[in-house]
């Protein structure tokens, strides 16, 4: 055996293949093992690897100088996690830590040619000039092994790249037939056939179960009760905390299982699989072979109320008081928080500005004032003719505030181009000129479209009978306020004015219909 002199790193400790395979327990070999799924989650391709890996170290009498393996990850160029393990395998290369690489074939460690090649030269830059692949001993410094190794390497990309096309074509197909494609949409059930395993039909989960509060309470209910319930809690205006409150309280288990949360929650009622429809890179791209859990009508309406841009401006969490965080300071826009104040002898709630205390009012008085005066609006006949002569529908204005999305994704883009020099000033401003007008047309369609969901029943004659109906229902009464007014409280007069709070104290704009008429 010779060996060439030990250099920085231990680099090049072996001059050949023959004294290598020689070297035995002085040749420190590295194994690595890799596999893109294990849906099962018993490793059982990475074991197998790491079975022959060993025997082909144990063979050759070598040391196992370490073991890496990454399970359920991919290595193509569209990987999307990371390889902790390939990362930690790289770094003990670098430092020297081995004299060969054993890997059980070329995919398994790298599907990217260019990360190939990369890690390649460092091999053989650090002195580690010897891969073992499937029990076939490779020098990096020989043309013709490296020429073999590159074929495999073309090979693995071009696989992962098939692969992926095959997948996706399935996924294309599966799309335009409306079959469903990956988990099974909470609120339904697959039916398989037994013996070929071929799906047979979509349906809704009515299976009855039980949940048990931390109480004892013992609910009963079925997935797909679950899930239309929640979209007729949330098109009455409910909140999705209050929505997620009353799940956890009554013990009912999320989608994924544990707790609900408000995204899990956003997330399912904003899904159109509920109304039977195929969704493919999050566009609807047909109708799905199941049938719908809720109505067109409710979905949309929840589309529309969750995808309105105001709702961003309130306070997330739970709603205790009428107006906190809902009605801003006239005098610096901040927010309205409430607090119980004690005062020359009196002793009560007070709305006042957040951050500088510009403006302050006792609740009782802004409550009453602002309840009275949206009734009277909801209970006008103009205003009724304009909310029921709107010929817009749910899903026209959630396709409108989509598509103004859109536009402003593009208009983001121009600015980057113009930004890297790509597109002239002339040419970004002509885009950002023609991209605001579409902006604008399409939210000021969202914006006129016909009546919310929150307010059906509630307009016009029904007004008031609705309103007392809600009762201690402050979610509900926040919501409808939010959404037809913008409200802010201005400074009181000179200190010690006596003035009955009133019209004068408040900054109104309503949100729709005619603004030339003032709060009452």
């Amino acid at each position: 055996m010779v060996r060439r002199k030990a250099r920085s790193g231990n680099r090049g400790r072996f001059d050949s293949k023959d004294a290598l395979s020689a070297g035995g327990a002085d040749v420190r070999a590295l194994r690595y093992q890799r596999a893109s799924q294990d849906k099962k989650e018993q490793g059982k391709s990475v074991h197998d690897q790491g079975v022959l890996n060993l025997a082909e170290i144990t063979k050759r009498s070598w040391t196992d100088a370490g073991s890496f393996t990454d399970n359920h990850r991919s290595a193509s160029r569209r990987a999307t996690k990371e390889r902790e393990q390939f990362e930690l395998l790289i770094e003990q290369i670098r430092a020297g830590k081995g004299d060969v690489l054993v890997v059980w074939e070329i995919s398994r460690k790298e599907r990217d040619l260019a990360v190939f090649v990369k890690i390649r030269d460092m091999c053989h830059e650090v002195g580690l000039n010897f891969w073992l692949v499937g029990g076939v001993l490779y020098d990096l410094r020989d043309k013709n092994d490296r020429m073999m190794l590159g074929f495999q390497a073309v090979q693995a990309e071009w696989m992962a790249d098939s692969i992926r096309d095959n997948v996706l074509r399935g996924i294309v197909g599966a799309a335009e037939a409306g079959r469903p494609h990956g988990k099974v949409t909470y609120g339904y059930r697959r039916i398989y056939d037994q013996r070929t395993r071929a799906l047979l039909r979509q349906e809704p989960d009515t299976e009855i179960r039980t949940a048990v509060a931390t109480d004892g309470t013992v609910t009963q209910y079925s997935r797909a009760q679950v899930v239309r319930d929640n979209f007729r809690k949330v098109s009455e205006g409910m909140p999705l905390i209050a929505v997620e409150a009353e799940l956890n309280r009554l013990g009912i288990p999320a989608s994924e299982g544990g707790l609900w949360r408000r995204g899990i929650l956003r997330k399912q009622v904003m899904n159109p699989a509920y109304i039977g429809k195929r969704v493919l890179r999050g566009e609807i791209v047909g109708d799905g072979i199941w049938p719908a859990l809720v109505e067109e009508e409710t979905y949309w309406s929840v589309v529309r109320m969750l995808g309105d841009p105001s709702r961003t401006t309130t306070r997330p969490a739970r709603a205790v008081h009428l107006l906190s965080y809902l009605v801003r300071c006239g005098v610096c826009d901040g927010p309205l928080s409430s607090q119980k104040v004690n005062r020359h002898g009196w002793t009560g709630q007070v709305y006042s500005c957040l951050h500088k205390r510009c403006a302050a009012v006792k609740a009782e008085y802004l409550d009453e004032y602002v309840q009275r005066t949206v009734v009277a609006w909801l209970s006008r006949p103009d205003v009724y003719d304009i909310l029921t002569a709107a010929s817009a529908t749910d899903e026209e204005v959630a396709h409108a505030r989509a598509e103004a999305q859109r536009l402003r994704g593009e208009l983001e883009d121009w600015r980057k181009l113009g930004e890297e020099g790509e597109v002239t000033a002339i040419a970004y401003a002509r885009a950002e000129k023609g991209l605001l007008a579409q902006i604008a047309e399409h939210e000021q369609r969202a914006a006129d479209a016909g009546i919310p969901a929150v307010l059906r029943g509630r307009i016009g004659d029904e007004a008031v009978q609705a309103w007392q109906e809600l009762g201690d229902d402050i979610a509900v009464k926040r919501e409808i306020i939010r959404l037809v007014a913008d409200i802010k409280l201005l400074r009181a007069g000179f200190k010690g004015e006596r003035r009955t709070f009133g019209r004068h104290r408040l900054d109104w704009r309503w949100k729709f219909g005619p603004q030339d008429q003032q709060a009452a």
